[in-house]
């Protein structure tokens, strides 16, 4: 029974490698310029971190997020568009 866990747990890390790469792959293109300064990545495809005053009308999935000053901000948690990377710091 140990043999079968280590063989299925050896088989998913390689599809999550092989998925990782080929999503690294596709996204090698030139970069567009974006409005994200912070970003977080999930396997290759990324979400923006920033915090904003608003959401802009285009996004679909906002997020209030409670600031230490009691004021509320927002985050907009949809993935970014392919070939969009952060903005370099």
């Amino acid at each position: 029974m140990k043999s079968r866990s280590s063989t299925l747990l050896v088989i998913l890390v390689l599809q999550a490698l092989l998925l990782s790469a080929a999503v690294a792959k596709g996204r090698a293109g030139p970069k567009k310029q974006c409005w994200c300064g912070e970003c977080t990545s999930w396997s290759g495809v990324w979400t923006c971190d920033d915090l904003l005053t608003k959401c802009a009308a285009t996004c679909k999935n906002c997020v209030p997020v409670s600031t230490g000053k009691g004021a509320t901000k927002y985050r907009c948690r949809d993935f970014l568009p392919e070939n969009c990377g952060c903005k370099i710091h």
